[in-house]
């Protein structure tokens, strides 16, 4: 009986060029700018921007309206944890937005590109960016 076919999401922050992490325990809330990327293993909240890849390792949640300005690897949760679409949170990706098996998303993405693992949980919307669409504005006012 042949192998089964199995895609393999490795994440390696160094190789990635990762600079900043959010520990597991942590919280944050408010508005946030990250330079060099992002490992969050807690939960970060309000809005902002992180420049370089995010990673949201399992049991990590974002919530709220933030851009990435590189890739984003969803192993944790994106978006509250309901049943359905979270309307108050919206991650716009500049790069693309992998969901692993472990990912669950229940915000709204916005990304160049999307790749789901086996396995993944995608609950709310998803739109693809295109030209000028990709850089939008969010809302300052919130």
């Amino acid at each position: 009986m042949p192998a089964a076919n199995h895609d393999t999401l490795v994440i390696d922050p160094v190789r990635l060029g990762i600079v900043n992490r959010l520990a597991e325990g942590s919280v944050l809330d408010g508005r946030v700018r990250y330079a060099g990327g992002l490992m969050l293993q807690g939960e970060l909240g309000g809005q902002g921007e992180i420049v370089g890849r995010l990673v949201v390792w399992p049991g990590g949640v974002i919530r709220g309206r933030f851009r990435v300005l590189g890739d984003l690897y969803l192993l944790g949760r994106a978006g509250a944890d309901v049943p359905d679409a979270d309307p108050d949170t919206v991650i716009e990706c500049q790069g693309t937005v992998y969901v692993a098996s472990s990912g669950v998303s229940t915000g709204t993405l916005l990304a160049t590109r999307l790749r789901m693992y086996d396995g993944a949980t995608l609950q709310g919307p998803f739109r693809t960016l295109r030209g000028e669409s990709a850089l939008p504005v969010l809302d300052d006012t919130a």
